[in-house]
């Protein structure tokens, strides 16, 4: 530390919004509820103000070991965690719990806070995709983004992602710090199940909603290329957007053979497909880290997916890279990766490999240290 370097302060008490683990947010919720295991689990003598909802429907986490654990006070309103007009209302409760700082994984910026805020901005893909919103919530998400650049710091989880906040945002690189994500650990009460509607045959795995920015018609026409009858069945997986054609109606219309849409599945039933895919294929334009892709790598599946930046930093050297423009690649890289045993276990392996930086305890002990280092800032308070 220079001379000039503002001394550290000592993290005591952080106010933690675990109100995003709520069924509403699947992906965000999930890492904020394993981010705060993994910052328990963490030596240190921080304590920690947890926020909570009681109102809100959980139904995927045990909140027991967290409510009565040595180092949280539990603390409870029944204010929606997104509601914008309750954002004041934040405020006025942080100054109530007093913290040294607040953590959100979300990048919401309570008003009147008094702490410290440390926000967390995975991705701005609405404001490089802006059709990816109707009109009045681009609005809201353009307005809360401009309102998070007063935060102290903002985590993302992606080199890429930092360049695209700092490019389309007021939030400055100066701000951003990058975490990767972690992998959610293992739970005893999961058990893998086959969803009811799979096809018996081995098939192709793609896990996603159907938006623009997800490319499925590139890979309905790559499918197509594949004939009448292609190596593995297609099975797609995730929520369905209903202002967008499905992937089957786009399969359909490429004359793409043997796909079947299940929508969106079940924790234990998505566990269970990435299991037992052949191949999982993400052939996404735009992500801001790419969690699928970590996902597979996890359950020992071989991946292909686009070549864009965020995936080739999260799958580096560990999935095989297609031009997202380019059906034919991917056409081909499917049907080798089907009879291919040999290069398909190369594939797995890495995949297994890489996933092992992938850990809740790493990206807590780098989350730690960004709220630390937001205490030596001078700027002051939102």
């Amino acid at each position: 530390m220079s001379a000039s370097s503002p001394p550290a302060r000592q993290l005591g008490v952080v106010a933690y919004d675990l109100r995003f683990a709520a069924d509403h947010f699947p992906g965000i919720g999930t890492h904020a509820f394993c981010l705060l295991e993994g910052l328990l689990e963490l030596p240190g003598e921080e304590r920690y103000i947890v926020l909570w909802n009681p109102e809100l429907k959980q139904s995927r986490f045990d909140l027991a070991p967290i409510r009565e654990h040595p180092r949280v006070t539990w603390v409870e309103r029944p204010w929606a965690p997104v509601a914008p007009h309750l954002l004041m209302r934040l405020g006025g409760w942080l100054r109530e719990v007093s913290p040294d700082l607040y953590f959100s994984p979300f990048y919401l910026l309570p008003v009147g806070a008094n702490c410290p805020c440390v926000l967390t901005l995975h991705d701005v893909w609405p404001l490089r995709l802006p059709g990816g919103l109707p009109f009045l919530r681009r609005m809201f998400y353009q307005l809360m983004i401009a309102w998070a650049a007063r935060a102290r710091l903002v985590v993302t989880s992606s080199q890429f992602s930092k360049a695209e906040i700092s490019e389309l945002s007021a939030v400055g690189p100066d701000l951003v710090r990058v975490v990767h994500l972690g992998v959610p650990p293992e739970r005893n009460q999961l058990e893998p199940r086959r969803p009811a509607s799979l096809p018996r045959d081995p098939y192709a795995l793609i896990v996603g909603v159907n938006k623009p920015h997800k490319n499925l018609p590139m890979l309905a026409r790559a499918w197509a290329l594949l004939g009448d009858r292609p190596p593995l069945h297609l099975v797609s997986a995730g929520p369905i957007d209903p202002r967008h054609p499905r992937f089957d109606t786009l399969a359909r219309e490429a004359g793409a053979r043997q796909v079947t849409v299940l929508g969106r599945v079940e924790e234990d039933e998505l566990a269970w497909l990435y299991s037992h895919a052949t191949v999982v294929l993400f052939p996404t334009r735009y992500e801001g880290f790419g969690f699928p892709l970590v996902e597979a790598f996890r359950h020992g599946a071989a991946t292909i997916a686009s070549d864009i930046p965020t995936l080739r930093e999260t799958g580096e050297g560990a999935a095989h890279f297609c031009d997202p423009d380019d059906p034919e690649a991917w056409a081909a890289a499917i049907e080798r990766v089907s009879r291919d045993a040999g290069w398909r276990a190369q594939l797995q392996d890495a995949g297994l490999e890489r996933v092992r930086h992938f850990t809740y305890e790493r990206c807590a002990r780098e989350t730690l240290a960004v709220m630390r280092e937001a205490l030596t800032s001078e700027a002051d308070p939102t």
